[in-house]
């Protein structure tokens, strides 16, 4: 997964995170499961990148 920009996730996963606050706020329920499912898959990617990087002594 070095191809993939930390940065890029972590913007996408603010992102997701305003879009569920919205969809709370709004009362949208349709809104906040598709958020939901989305910063879930976005937050289980960033761990796993996370995952992969080598310690450092």
């Amino acid at each position: 997964m070095n191809t993939i920009d930390k940065h890029a996730v972590d913007e996408a996963i603010a992102q997701a995170f305003k879009e569920v606050r919205t969809a709370m706020n709004s009362h949208n329920e349709k809104s906040l499961h598709m958020y939901t499912e989305a910063l879930t898959a976005l937050l289980e990617l960033r761990r796993a990148m996370t995952a992969e990087q080598p310690l450092r002594s």
